[in-house]
């Protein structure tokens, strides 16, 4: 009897991963929102905020994609590489503009300290959690067609 294939993460996981970047989302916009700051200001960390969490999606998807690539050129030399380097140094360029740019508006501003790490601790669960978004997503999708593949599989020997 064949085991039957067990999926990677848990719906508990899935969830708490999802909301984590929503709740981040949120509680930083909550913060820019109720900022006395002029439009402009609020427009440059809304703007740092977005290239940061679309940075961390593309740069764990290059790098597990250059990972599983890797591993299968040992197993077939004439494997095609899903991105090319430039994609891969523009990616990992993207997230540290992105926190660059995040960085240089905080040590300039004349925020106080405990405002300033307010948005360096938001920034930082966005990113965790868009990165662990991302790889849940994927590991849903991917565990999802080889659960399909096992049912049919099943289907074919009944």
């Amino acid at each position: 009897m064949n085991r039957r294939y067990s999926k990677r993460n848990t719906a508990a996981f899935t969830l708490a991963s999802y909301f984590a970047l929503a709740a981040g989302l949120f509680l930083f916009c909550i913060g820019v929102y109720n900022a006395d700051w002029q439009l402009n200001v609020k427009g440059y960390y809304l703007l740092c905020m977005v290239l940061i969490t679309i940075s961390c999606i593309v740069v764990q998807k290059v790098v597990r994609d250059n990972t599983e690539d890797r591993e299968a050129r040992r197993d077939n030399p004439k494997h095609r590489m899903r991105n090319t380097a430039a994609f891969t140094g523009m990616s990992i360029a993207g997230l540290i503009i992105g926190y660059a740019m995040f960085a240089i508006g905080l040590f300039n501003a004349d925020f106080e300290l405990n405002v300033k790490g307010y948005y360096i601790a938001v920034i930082l669960l966005i990113s965790y959690s868009a990165i662990g978004v991302q790889k849940v997503t994927r590991d849903n999708a991917e565990d999802n067609e080889i659960l399909a593949e096992q049912d049919a599989g099943r289907d074919i020997q009944l």
